[in-house]
């Protein structure tokens, strides 16, 4: 896909790609030494231009440090969507990424100038994980476990019609998404790239942001997309649900002792079992599964300490990962095979012990709340 605008005083030749699409990569080549450029603008971070060059990505990470530095739901969605992002290119015979770097190293064979329009990766998937709600990431951990059936043809995502389908179905099924990664991205990479004195850009991006890039370029968009903030629902429930579950247990005590420790021993018991069947599904180390048995109804009533980080510390405390498993985490395709490697087994113990953990919260919240507050 590929279509020219004119602003007026200068023009922009907007690529939209296949991330894993050989077809893709070929056009970025054909185009940028047909037009020769002012600039090139790349849908690229320093960290990922990085990785790409590299292919380092987890080989130098220390996960232990990562997870106490509180980056365990970043590790976890990056690899989870890398994971897929590279079935698919496997199955074209490209990996994720490449027709970006191609564009970089054209426009560095031809001598021409370019920029890195894209916002860090790190920060993009904090917002999103931030803003997401609670039954918005239980929707995508359960779409990542329970693949469907329908096989994409990588082809036809830069086409128009299959495009318009997709972007409307992930409005529909993930609107925080829809607007953290194409609405967000669409104008902060306009902006960056009109940042350069340019008389003709080539700008590459991916399929889904050309017609909102398209237009953000036309706008000239100077709106700060830091201050396009809807009510923190999600952050509202995780800090809301343990006051809640405190005050219904304090209020179960002055109703009767027996009703305070039925209800104590529910939030004890079912944040203990559940927590801990997570980290045993997940495979991780015995001592895993007592830290999580143990630690749960605790960290289950503060947001800022989720039992599946305490789980997933202590399992890479226990049980480091090799080089070997910190390479071959990046060539994993299939989600089964996070069981056969350690770096995989430390990310599903976060993500299973705080689903366990995360259940139990509703299930012991919602019995306190009918047995002591109802009086039922």
């Amino acid at each position: 896909m590929r279509e020219e605008i004119d602003l007026g005083n200068r023009k922009v030749t907007v690529i939209g790609t296949a991330h894993i699409s050989e077809e893709s990569k070929q056009e970025v080549r054909d185009t940028i030494r047909e037009v020769q450029p002012d600039v090139v603008g790349v849908e690229l971070d320093e960290n990922r231009l990085k990785s790409l060059r590299e292919d380092s990505g987890w080989k130098d990470l220390d996960i232990s440090e990562a997870i106490k530095d509180g980056q365990a739901p970043l590790l976890s969605m990056n690899l989870l969507l890398s994971i897929y992002q590279r079935h698919l290119g496997l199955e074209e015979g490209m990996m994720p990424g490449q027709e970006l770097l191609e564009a970089v190293e054209v426009a560095e064979e031809e001598g021409l100038d370019y920029q890195l329009i894209d916002r860090d990766i790190n920060e993009t998937l904090s917002r999103a994980f931030s803003q997401l709600s609670i039954w918005e990431k239980f929707k995508i951990m359960a779409s990542f476990f329970i693949p469907g059936e329908e096989e994409v043809n990588i082809e036809d995502i830069t086409q128009q019609n299959m495009l318009d389908t997709l972007v409307d179905e992930l409005k529909d099924e993930y609107p925080t998404l829809d607007r953290v990664f194409l609405q967000e991205r669409n104008t902060y990479m306009a902006e960056k790239l009109l940042e350069k004195d340019f008389d003709h850009a080539v700008a590459v991006v991916g399929a889904a942001h050309v017609d909102g890039m398209i237009d953000d370029l036309k706008r000239n968009a100077e709106y700060s997309v830091e201050n396009k903030r809807g009510i923190p629902w999600s952050k509202i429930f995780s800090y809301g649900l343990p006051a809640a579950i405190i005050v219904g247990i304090a209020f179960s005590f002055y109703s009767g002792f027996s009703e305070g420790m039925t209800n104590l021993s529910v939030w004890f018991a079912s944040n203990s079992v559940l927590a801990m069947i997570g980290a045993m599904i997940a495979r991780s180390h015995i001592l895993t599964w007592i830290v999580s048995f143990i630690s749960s109804p605790f960290t289950s009533l503060n947001p800022m300490l989720p039992a599946g980080l305490v789980a997933a510390y202590t399992e890479s405390k226990l049980h480091p990962p090799t080089v070997g498993e910190l390479e071959d985490i990046s060539k994993i395709t299939r989600y089964r095979d996070l069981w056969g490697n350690q770096v995989g087994r430390i990310i599903l113990t976060f993500l299973l012990v705080n689903l366990g953990s995360g259940g139990a919260a509703i299930f012991s919240g919602l019995f306190i709340l009918v047995n002591s507050v109802l009086g039922i």
